[in-house]
């Protein structure tokens, strides 16, 4: 009883990482232009090239001005309702999922989800975070870290940030091509191409 609770633990937090990897590129793509407009502001006015990646805290979300729920904006908080929904209808109807262990699943990935894409993530925006110069976990850290950085400044011609969509774990950039370690000369005209695009979200 309690390995099966463990895996299917282990299953909820897989999918979450699963899922915040391809809604992450999403969010990039701009197939769909207002997930992306939203998701640009942390990106080219929050925490831009051009100011500090990491600032005194409190992290600074960037839903000011829009509707939100808990800091979460729009552009996270719709998709993921939606996959969770489906999620969820397709584990009671199709595969008659017991609903106990539906409820662990559900808890360990927004668990999961809260502890990576919002506690992870928003630490990496912080100065002094306390990890970063912890003995045991400061070298793993920092190099997420970094990679997360490269997340944000690195562009392509276009204007699109296309490497280290994942947060602590980079398996699936790895997998599907998108992962990058080396540090470039910044890409003006990208970036000047991103900002073009989105002006009218990060005015």
């Amino acid at each position: 009883m309690i390995l099966k609770l463990a895996l299917t633990a282990a299953a909820g937090c897989a999918f979450t990482e699963t899922v915040g990897y391809f809604l992450h590129i999403l969010l990039h793509s701009e197939k769909i232009a207002w997930l992306s407009r939203g998701h640009m502001i942390h990106h080219l006015k929050i925490y831009g090239p051009r100011r500090s990646l990491r600032q005194p805290g409190p992290y600074k979300d960037s839903v000011e001005g829009r509707w939100d729920f808990l800091g979460i904006g729009a552009e996270w908080l719709l998709p993921i309702v939606l996959i969770l929904g489906g999620t969820v209808a397709v584990c009671s109807v199709l595969l008659k999922i017991p609903a106990a262990s539906q409820a662990v699943f559900m808890a360990a990935a927004l668990l999961w989800g809260k502890f990576m894409f919002g506690d992870m993530h928003d630490s990496m925006h912080l100065e002094g975070y306390w990890m970063a110069t912890n003995p045991v976990l400061g070298v793993w850290y920092r190099k997420i870290r970094r990679l997360h950085d490269i997340h944000h400044l690195r562009f392509s011609e276009e204007g699109r940030m296309p490497t280290n969509f994942g947060i602590c774990f980079f398996g699936f950039d790895r997998l599907f091509g998108t992962f990058y370690d080396n540090a470039e000369a910044f890409n003006e005209n990208g970036y000047q191409a991103a900002l073009r695009r989105y002006a009218e979200v990060i005015a």
